[in-house]
């Protein structure tokens, strides 16, 4: 059976993973603006999904939008998609920790173990996504251990869209954008909403987001820009099964009445100035608010989150050379943070008020050919971090740390771009990582987490075919996890290594149709200790992923897609005693007619029926397994104005 499975997959991924057209990769800038590159001349692989994707899949979230591409495995314990958990470079339980997720540039993480919160941004917002993989914090901070994801929105544009869509589970979705687009401003505001009851019982979600965006051009060289956002959402959460449960039923739940509510807003705002030539000074900022409460009706407890989160992210940068152009940014990332955290119900605990600060100064310069023949690039950062709790007691601890990184790329035949990088990572630990809100202690024995990483690559081709291969090593010390017996987070006192090798293929076969493959092998292991030579749990070894996109004519397109995730050992399972969560393989197909401004759309998920569970944890009780969604279809209409 285990070969049956990996059989289809490699058949599955030739013929069909929303992933990146490999031949739009060389002319996308990546990934944000504090030091802009073109993906094929990168020192580090990267990975593309362009608007025309994100449009022709109709995914229903960023966390299926994500699903298959090369180096990222998507868990999801509620099966909505509201709870995702995104691993990026193989990190498995601690994965939400250890990459940096972005919105143009805005660092969304959570300072929390809840991650990034996927639910809250709409895909009809999205211009592209793009992805690097491999360490990257001198650019983008603590955490930044398997690699970033930036979510570019789009630009502000006249006219907009209305879509309206339903579906299976009692699937509804609607979104309108409308904007305007003057010689010397844009505007644009957006409004969405979702709701499902889901595939499991008590897995129901709704959610509402609203937002605006204004760009001024208030000179030729001066640029201001605000956006904001709100976004509420209410999600159930049935929580796990035992194995026996899943095979009798994996629909029902234990927890009927549980669920969560969110609120969550954001103001940012920045200034753009073009002070002379080569010499360029952005200046962004803004204010976060997120409330967070949960009520776990089946342990008679509730609890309340809110977290006010101000930031301000200058940086100046100045380019200068015409047959070599280099350019030296120098910048800054701070945060200030405040919140409390209160547990009530049966056995209430005192409420905890937190501050966190987190600055981050840095200085990178990149230095290339613009024939792109060669590029070159380094640069420092120096990052501390200071948390203070209040409970019964007044509790502090800081923490700092310097990292660098070089990399370089070179053109040695026509076609033919070679890479190289060298980087050392930090991940501070989080809030309640480094601090227990039931015991009103600070685990003083935890310390930052430490990366040196080394990546090679290529990439061959041209605009109808391409094949990019890179390898990825992060040689970690103090690693940070979750230990079940003693109920406390805590460092790994051996080394761990996490290897990634990433084939991405793409084939115009002709004008009208094309397809698109990849590949990663994963291999998370532990380098000493009682763990010597056991795997990571939940890092699959295998993955694949691939698309065939095809325009029909007369305005039919079709894309379908699949998925093969690798068999890996369950949450708290180091010993690797425990028999694996299953792999699984997933089948989308989406067909799309359109007919002058009004498109007509289908999306059918997992057409294989296939049942599986993309979460699963080893516990004291027994083993634990949160099932996903078999079979569904949802399907609607688009329009533009």
């Amino acid at each position: 059976m285990k070969y049956r499975q990996t059989m289809w997959a490699v058949l599955a991924c030739m013929a069909c993973a929303v992933q990146a057209q490999a031949d739009d990769i060389g002319t996308m800038i990546v990934t944000d603006d504090k030091a802009p590159s073109k993906a094929a001349t990168s020192a580090h692989s990267v990975t593309v999904i362009d608007r025309e994707m994100i449009e022709r899949s109709h995914a229903a979230s960023v966390a299926e939008l994500l699903r298959g591409v090369a180096n990222i495995v998507v868990r999801d314990v509620t099966g909505v998609g509201a709870k995702s958990q995104v691993d990026l470079g193989g990190y498995g339980e601690s994965a939400a920790a250890n990459s940096v997720v972005l919105i143009d540039g805005r660092r969304v993480n959570a300072p929390d173990l809840s991650g990034v919160d996927w639910s809250q941004i709409p895909v009809d917002q999205i211009e592209r996504v793009e992805i690097v993989h491999g360490g990257g914090s001198v650019l983008y901070g603590q955490g930044a251990v398997g690699g970033v994801i930036n979510i570019i929105t789009r630009v502000p544009e006249s006219g907009g869209q209305a879509m309206i869509e339903a579906g299976s589970f009692g699937h509804y979705n609607a979104a309108v954008r409308a904007g305007v687009d003057s010689d010397t401003s844009r505007m644009e505001i957006n409004v969405s909403g979702q709701s499902t009851d889901g595939y499991r019982k008590n897995s129901s979600f709704e959610r509402f987001d609203g937002g605006a965006r204004a760009e001024v051009d208030l000179s030729s060289s001066l640029t201001a820009s605000l956006k904001g956002n709100f976004h509420h959402d209410r999600v159930g959460l049935p929580g796990s099964l035992t194995a026996t449960q899943v095979a009798a039923d994996p629909r029902q739940t234990n927890n009927p009445n549980d669920f969560a509510r969110t609120d969550d807003g954001f103001i940012d705002g920045g200034l753009l100035w073009d002070i002379a030539s080569g010499l360029e000074l952005n200046v962004e900022g803004g204010v976060r608010r997120r409330n967070v409460h949960s009520e776990w009706v089946s342990f008679t407890a509730n609890s309340d989150y809110l977290l006010l989160d101000k930031s301000i992210r200058p940086y100046l940068r100045y380019s200068f050379g015409d047959a070599v152009r280099t350019s030296v940014t120098a910048g800054a990332d701070i945060h200030a943070g405040d919140g409390s955290f209160a547990f009530g119900g049966a056995f209430p605990l005192p409420t905890t008020t937190f501050s966190r600060s987190h600055q981050g100064y840095y200085v990178y310069t990149d230095v290339r050919d613009n024939g792109g023949r060669w590029h070159l690039n380094g640069g420092v950062r120096s990052e501390r971090l200071s948390d203070t709790f209040v409970q019964a007691t007044r509790q502090q601890v800081s923490q700092n740390r310097t990292v660098w990184e070089i990399g370089a790329s070179v053109a040695p035949v026509r076609q033919l771009h070679v890479r190289a990088s060298a980087s050392t990572s930090v991940r501070f630990p989080l809030l309640d990582e480094r601090f227990s809100f039931f015991s009103g202690t600070v685990n003083t024995a935890l310390v930052a987490q430490t990366g040196q990483h080394w990546g090679v690559g290529m990439r061959f081709g041209d605009e109808r075919t391409s094949l990019d291969v890179g390898f990825n090593r992060a040689d970690l010390k103090h690693e940070i996890f979750y230990n079940p017996l003693v109920f406390a987070n805590a460092n790994y006192t051996d080394p761990t290594r996490h290897d990634v090798l990433m084939l991405q293929g793409h084939w115009r076969i002709t004008e009208t149709a094309d397809v698109s493959a990849s590949y990663t092998y994963t291999r998370a292991t532990f380098r000493g200790g009682a763990f010597d030579g056991k795997d990571v749990p939940a890092v699959p070894q295998h993955a694949f992923g691939g698309r065939v996109n095809s325009d029909w004519g007369n305005g039919l397109t079709t894309v379908l897609d699949g998925s093969y995730v690798g068999a890996s050992y369950l949450i708290s399972d180091q010993g690797n005693v425990r028999p694996k969560l299953a792999a699984y393989f997933l089948l989308n197909a989406a067909v799309n007619y359109q007919w002058h401004d009004i498109e007509f759309f289908v999306r059918g998920e997992n057409l294989t029926n296939t049942k599986y569970s993309s979460y699963g944890v080893k516990g004291f009780a027994g083993d634990a397994f949160y099932p996903s969604p078999t079979i569904s279809v949802r399907g609607g209409i688009r329009y533009s104005f």
